[in-house]
């Protein structure tokens, strides 16, 4: 019978201390999940920069939620997109692109995911291309290269970084608006490309504008134009295809940050702030701009608007040049 009193004690603690776990469950379930920045391009390209500047300075703006980049390269984006798009809607899974992903879905039959899948959060930058030619053409300005293009229709080759490739897209609406014809040749990359015109191998070359400054500057390329809205702060004395005599023409490649459809408001809308405070920061636009991104900042609704513009444009685009992967 002295036993009783002992056993109660250890009923009484052992109940307490289940209780006491019990208790303890709801706060870990609530931990955030690692929010992930899932990227549709190996290391190492501007929208895997963004990425990991984003996963660099995002903790500290959600209350240390870990952030991780995920890179899921191939179909040309589509693997990662379709990732996102069937993820699940909590917003720990976003898509970290560029117009890549309005192209895509025309260029591709069945590219996995629609526009509709996805909602806009925000966009970053934008970066672009420039339309440079080898000395030896003796083109020193867009209107040279035109003028010549009029006079022999399909003479004169360019090249770019693959069929339905930004850059292609972007010299094919140039084309329709000057009403010329001249001959693609698709290159796999922009450095095999880039090589060809720097040797003279190509006359004309459709790349980067990060990639194509150097030689500029240097002389062994003649910059005729670029494709942004203005002219590319590095390259001040190269003017823009507007500047050239295409009222309103532009073709700039965005980046920004797309979550999944569904996503919780209250997470779309602290993410979107967020996104936009880091992005005007100085270190950020610094660090961007060496990667060739210049700061171009959108909210939801502005890049909600400009994703339906941008694929419709595309759409047309692609319609053009006749090319449709599997």
């Amino acid at each position: 019978m002295r036993q009783a009193p002992l056993i109660r004690r250890r009923t009484l603690i052992a109940a307490l201390a289940a209780t006491s776990g019990l208790c303890a469950l709801p706060a870990f379930s609530q931990s955030p999940k690692a929010l992930r920045l899932v990227v549709p391009y190996p290391p190492g390209g501007a929208v895997d920069a963004l990425a990991r500047v984003l996963a660099e300075k995002l903790p500290a703006t959600l209350q240390g939620r870990t952030v991780i980049v995920d890179n899921r390269p191939g179909a040309g984006g589509n693997i990662a997109a379709g990732l996102v798009a069937k993820s699940d809607p909590d917003g720990s899974s976003v898509l970290v692109t560029s117009n890549n992903h309005t192209i895509n879905l025309a260029l591709y039959q069945r590219p996995g995911y629609t526009l509709e899948e996805f909602e806009p959060i925000a966009q970053i930058g934008v970066t672009g291309f420039a339309i440079v030619a080898h000395p030896s053409t003796n083109f020193k300005t867009l209107a040279d290269m035109l003028s010549a293009a009029r006079a022999k229709p399909g003479a004169i080759s360019f090249g770019t970084g693959g069929n339905g490739h930004p850059a292609h897209l972007a010299t094919e609406l140039l084309k329709d608006r000057a009403k010329v014809s001249m001959q693609h040749v698709p290159y796999k990359g922009s450095g095999p490309l880039t090589a060809d015109v720097v040797g003279g191998q190509l006359p004309v070359g459709v790349i980067s504008v990060v990639a194509a400054q150097p030689f500029i500057l240097s002389g062994q390329l003649i910059g005729l134009a670029v494709t942004t809205k203005e002219r590319w702060p590095d390259l001040p004395k190269v003017p823009t295809v507007e500047e050239c005599g295409f009222p309103k023409y532009e073709y700039s490649a965005w980046m920004g940050v797309l979550g999944r459809k569904g996503m919780p408001e209250a997470e779309i809308a602290n993410l979107e702030r967020q996104l936009l405070a880091i992005g005007e920061t100085d270190e950020v636009r610094s660090r961007l701009f060496k990667q060739g991104i210049v700061q171009a900042p959108k909210g939801r609704a502005d890049f909600k608007a400009s994703l339906a513009h941008d694929a419709a444009l595309n759409r047309e685009l692609v319609r053009t040049i006749g090319v449709q992967l599997d």
